[in-house]
C-alpha cells in the first residue's frame, strides 16, 4: 500500500504542477499572437511585393533588350510598318501588353500601336529627361486608370554601354488595374486596391506603395490588406485545445490512476504476497495473463518451481554425487554426506582442515600444482583424482572444481563435485593383471641398438599362434603367452634384455661382449629347452614350436635379423642365422633400397598424403566432416606405396620426423581448405624431437582459425605420462585448441592408466579388436568395457578397421561415436575429396 499512496501523491502534484504550466502556456500565447500577427503582415507584405518586382523583370528585360537592336534604331528614321507588324505588334499578346510608344531623338512620337480593348491616350515625353536615366519605370493616371509603362533609349549595339546619345525611346504600357491584382491575390493571403492620390483613404493595419507618374510625382498608391482571419482562427482553436488539453489530462490522471491501481498495484501487491509467503496460489491467475506483470508472475512462477526443481537436484547430488566446498585457501568450508561417507572422516574432522587431508601419496608431484593454477587463473578444472581414507586406503574420483566468485569478481570459494570411479579403476586393475607381458616393445628395441656398438639379436616367433588363439579363443591366448614370457625369462641370461615386438613374436638382444658364435649357441640353447618342455598351463601341457632369425654386429642389424626370420619360415627351419655368403645380402640391399627410395621422395617432394574419413554415428550427417591424414609415397612410376613398407625404415635411418613434419604441414592445409576436422598420428619419438614440436607450434600458430579442429592420436602411449617434456607438450597443444586421442586402444590391455592421466578427448579402439566384432564374444566384450568405461568419463569413442557391414552394425548396437574403415571410405588423395566437395 506504500507504493499506491506514493503514486497518489506523486499524481496530485503532477496535476498541480500541469495546471500552473497550462496557464502559463495560455497566457504566453496570447501575448505571441498580437507579435505574431504583426510580424506575419509584414512577412506577407514584404512577399507581396518581392512578387511583383519579379513579375515585371521579364517586361523591364525585353525592353531593354529591344532598345539596343540596330533595326529599332532604323526603324525610328524609317516608320517601316511592315517591320513593326513583324517585330513590334506581336510583343502586345506575348507579354500582356497594351501600349507601344515609339519617340524619336527629340522626343517626338514616331510611332503607336495599343491592343483593340483599350482606349486611346495621349502620351507627351517632352519632360522626360534622358541625360538622367537609361531606363524608367513610371505610371500614368487618366480616365480613372492606371497604366504602368517601361521606358528604355534606343542604342545601336555598337554603343554597348549607352554612352552615346540615344537614337529614340521605346515605351511599352499595360493597364495596371484590379483584374491584375486580382491576378496577383493568388500569391498572397491579402488583398491589393489602388487609389488615386486624391482618393487615398487613411486606415490604420494597412501597407501601401506609391504609383510614381514620369516626373517622379506620387499619382496614386497601392493600398494592401491582410486579413488576419486565419491567424485569429488557430488562436482561437489553440485555445480550445489548450482548455481540452486541461479537461482531457485531468480525467486521464484520475482515470489513469484509478486503472493502473486495479492493473497495476492490486498484481503487485499480489506478487509481493507470493514473494513473502512462496504461495503461488496468490499469483496463479495473474500468471496466464498476457501482459507483462503477467508475464513477471509467469516468471516468477517459473522461478519457483526451478528453485523446487534445483532443491531436489541439490539433495540428488548430495545423495548420489561427493561434495565439497573450500575457502580462497583450500580450507573445507562444507562437506557432504557422500564425502563423509566415502573418505572416513567426520564432519568436525573435516571442517576447517585444508583439502589435502585425502590427497594420496601417489599423486604426481605436479600433479595439485596445476590443478591449483588453473583454479586461480579462474577456470573450471576437470580430472581424476585418487585420494585417500582416513584408515590409508584409496579411492578414485571423477572431480569437476569451479571457482565461485563474489560481487567483485574475486574468488570467493570454490566447489567440487565429484563422482566416485573406484569401480571403474577395479576394471583397469583387473584388466592390468590380464597384460600379456609386461614386456618392452619394439621402439625400445630400436632405441637399444642405437646405443650399443656390439649388439646382437634374435626375433623369435611362435609358430601356428593363429591356431592356437583360434581354437582355444583369445583369452587362453594371452595366457598363453605370458607363461611363454616368464619361460623364456628364466632360461636367458640375466644381461639380456626380452622385448615383445607384436602378438606371436618376441626378441632376445645383447648388447654385452660376448662372441657371435656364443651367442647364437645360447640362443639355440633356449630353444632346444622350449621345444622340448613346451608349456604347462593350468597343469596341462602344450607343445611349443618357435623360430629363431639371428643377425650379430653393427649395421641393419633389425633389418638383418628380419631378414633371418623371413628364411626362417620360408625355408620351414626353426633358427637361421644371418650370413652374408647364403645370399642375405641381396635381402638386406632391398632395406637399402628402400632406405634410399625414402631419402629421394623427400628430396623430389613425392610424398603425399591420403585422408580417410572418421564417419560420425550419432550426429547430424551435415556435421563439418572429420578425417586421419595418412602419408603415402608415390616412386619414380608413379605407383602409390603405403606405409607399411617405410615407417619402420624411416624410423630406423633416423627419417622418421621429417615425414611426420611433412604429415603436420599437409594436414593443416587440408584442414583449411576442404574446411574439415583433421586427426594426425603423433608418437613419443615425435613429441621428444624438439624440431618436430616446435615446428607443430609454429603451425598452429600460424592457423589459429583451426582451433578445435585439430585432433592429436598418441601412438605408442606406453610411458608416455611419465614424461615432463611431454606433460608439458600436451598442455601447450591444449593452449591451441588441439584435441587429444589415444590410438590403437585395447591393444593389449596397456593404456587403461593414461586413458585416466592424460584427460583425453578420444580413443580409438584397436583394430584386432573390432576386424572380428562380430565373430568373436571375447572382442565383442573386451570392447563394450572399453566402450563403457569411455562413455562413464565423457570421452567419444572411435571404433577403426570397419571393413564390412556387419561390423558397422556391431559398433552401432555398442553405442560407439564414430566409425572408421574400408566400409565406410577408403583412403583418398586430398584432390579426390576436394573434387567431390566442389560437385556437391
Amino acid at each position: 500500500m506504500k507504493i499506491a499512496k506514493t503514486y497518489a501523491l506523486y499524481s496530485t502534484i503532477i496535476l498541480s504542477c500541469t495546471l500552473i504550466l497550462m496557464t502559463s502556456v495560455w497566457f504566453s500565447k496570447k501575448t505571441q499572437e498580437q507579435r505574431q500577427i504583426a510580424h506575419e503582415q509584414s512577412s506577407v507584405f514584404e512577399r507581396y511585393k518581392a512578387v511583383l518586382n519579379l513579375e515585371k523583370t521579364p517586361l523591364r528585360q525585353m525592353s531593354l533588350n529591344y532598345s539596343r537592336w540596330d533595326e529599332m534604331a532604323t526603324f525610328v528614321n524609317t516608320q517601316d510598318l511592315s517591320w513593326s507588324k513583324d517585330n513590334l505588334e506581336p510583343l502586345l499578346p506575348t507579354f500582356g501588353l497594351h501600349y507601344i510608344f515609339i519617340f524619336d531623338a527629340s522626343k517626338k512620337l514616331v510611332y503607336r500601336h495599343k491592343s483593340n480593348d483599350v482606349q486611346t491616350i495621349n502620351f507627351d515625353l517632352s519632360s522626360f529627361d534622358a541625360s538622367k536615366s537609361s531606363f524608367k519605370e513610371f505610371y500614368h493616371y487618366e480616365d480613372g486608370a492606371f497604366i504602368q509603362f517601361f521606358l528604355a533609349p534606343i542604342h545601336t549595339s555598337a554603343d554597348l554601354k549607352r554612352t552615346g546619345e540615344p537614337k529614340g525611346f521605346l515605351v511599352l504600357g499595360r493597364l495596371f488595374d484590379d483584374a491584375f491584382l486580382k491576378s496577383m491575390g493568388h500569391v498572397s493571403l491579402g488583398t491589393a486596391s489602388l487609389f488615386s492620390a486624391s482618393d487615398h483613404p487613411t486606415l490604420e493595419e494597412h501597407f501601401e506603395i506609391p504609383l510614381h507618374s514620369l516626373q517622379d510625382d506620387v499619382i496614386g498608391y497601392l493600398d494592401f490588406y491582410y486579413t488576419s482571419s486565419m491567424l485569429l482562427f488557430m488562436a482561437e482553436m489553440q485555445n480550445f485545445l489548450l482548455f481540452a488539453g486541461f479537461i482531457i489530462v485531468l480525467g486521464g490522471i484520475v482515470l489513469f490512476h484509478s486503472l493502473t491501481y486495479k492493473i497495476i498495484f492490486t498484481p503487485i501487491r499480489y506478487i509481493s504476497m507470493a514473494l513473502k509467503s512462496h504461495n503461488l496460489n496468490y499469483i496463479a491467475a495473474l500468471s496466464r495473463q498476457e501482459h507483462e506483470l503477467g508475464e513477471i508472475a509467469h516468471l516468477i512462477c517459473e522461478h519457483e518451481k526451478q528453485s523446487h526443481l534445483l532443491e531436489h537436484y541439490k539433495e540428488a547430488i548430495d545423495e548420489n554425487t561427493i561434495v565439497s566446498k573450500t575457502d580462497a585457501k583450500g580450507i573445507i568450508t562444507y562437506a557432504n554426506t557422500q564425502f563423509m561417507a566415502i573418505s572416513g572422516y567426520t564432519e568436525m574432522e573435516l571442517l576447517g582442515k585444508p583439502h589435502n587431508i585425502v590427497r594420496h601419496p601417489d599423486n604426481p608431484q605436479n600433479f595439485f600444482k596445476e590443478m591449483w593454477e588453473t583454479l586461480k587463473e579462474g577456470n573450471t578444472w576437470k580430472g581424476v583424482v585418487k585420494n585417500r581414507r582416513k584408515d590409508g586406503s584409496a579411492y578414485y574420483v571423477k572431480s569437476v572444481i569451479m571457482p565461485l566468485f563474489d560481487e567483485q569478481g574475486a574468488i570467493h570459494e570454490y566447489i567440487a563435485i565429484r563422482y566416485d570411479v573406484s569401480e571403474l579403476f577395479e576394471q583397469v586393475e583387473h584388466l592390468r593383471k590380464e597384460k600379456l607381458t609386461e614386456l618392452p616393445s619394439r621402439k625400445f628395441l630400436f632405441e637399444a641398438i642405437e646405443r650399443t656398438q656390439a649388439p646382437h639379436l634374435a626375433i623369435l616367433n611362435i609358430c601356428g599362434f593363429r591356431d592356437i588363439n583360434t581354437l582355444h579363443g583369445q583369452a587362453f591366448g594371452d595366457l598363453y603367452l605370458r607363461h611363454l614370457t616368464l619361460k623364456i625369462k628364466q632360461l636367458m641370461p640375466k644381461t639380456w634384455q626380452f622385448f615383445h615386438l607384436q602378438s606371436d613374436e618376441f626378441a632376445l638382444f645383447c648388447d654385452a661382449p660376448l662372441l657371435d658364435q656364443a651367442f647364437n649357441n645360447e640362443c639355440q640353447h633356449i630353444l632346444a629347452i622350449l621345444s622340448h618342455e613346451g608349456l604347462f598351463i593350468q597343469q596341462t601341457y602344450y607343445p611349443l614350436t618357435l623360430r629363431f632369425g639371428i643377425a650379430n654386429g653393427v649395421g641393419y642389424l633389425y633389418n638383418r635379423a628380419e631378414i633371418a626370420m623371413k628364411e626362417a619360415r620360408e625355408s620351414r627351419k626353426n633358427f637361421v642365422v644371418y650370413d652374408d655368403n647364403k645370399g642375405f645380402e641381396e635381402r638386406l640391399q632391398k632395406d637399402i633400397q628402400w632406405n634410399e627410395t625414402i631419402m629421394s621422395a623427400l628430396k623430389e617432394n613425392r610424398f603425399t598424403i591420403f585422408l580417410q574419413e572418421i564417419v560420425p554415428l550419432h550426429v547430424k550427417k551435415n556435421a563439418r566432416k572429420k578425417y586421419e591424414v595418412l602419408i603415402r609415397l608415390i616412386d619414380t612410376d608413379g605407383r602409390i606405396i603405403s606405409p607399411f613398407h617405410f615407417i619402420d625404415l624411416s624410423k630406423r635411418m633416423h627419417l622418421y620426423d621429417q615425414l611426420t613434419r611433412f604429415v603436420i604441414q599437409e594436414g593443416l592445409r587440408a584442414a583449411l581448405e576442404l574446411h574439415c576436422d583433421i586427426s594426425i598420428n603423433i608418437t613419443k619419438e615425435d613429441i621428444m624431437n624438439q624440431e618436430t614440436t616446435a615446428f607443430l607450434m609454429d603451425m598452429l600458430h600460424q592457423y589459429p582459425t583451426l582451433q578445435g579442429h585439430i585432433t592429436l592420436e598418441l601412438v605408442e602411449s606406453e610411458g608416455i605420462e611419465d614424461s615432463t617434456e611431454v606433460q608439458t607438450f600436451l598442455q601447450q597443444i591444449r593452449t591451441y585448441g588441439c584435441l587429444l586421442a589415444i590410438d590403437d586402444f585395447g591393444a593389449g590391455y596397456s593404456n587403461f592408466e593414461y586413458l585416466l592421466r592424460l584427460n583425453v578427448d578420444f580413443i580409438k579402439i584397436d583394430g584386432s579388436l573390432i576386424k572380428n566384432l562380430d565373430t568373436d564374444a571375447n572382442a565383442y566384450a573386451t570392447v563394450k568395457t572399453i566402450t563403457h568405461f569411455a562413455k562413464n568419463l565423457g570421452i567419444l569413442v572411435v571404433a577403426e578397421f570397419v571393413h564390412k557391414k556387419e561390423i558397422l552394425e556391431k559398433v552401432k548396437e555398442l553405442d560407439i561415436d564414430f566409425a572408421q574403415g574400408f566400409y565406410l571410405h577408403e583412403p583418398s588423395p586430398k584432390t579426390k575429396i576436394k573434387s567431390h566437395y566442389v560437385s556437391h
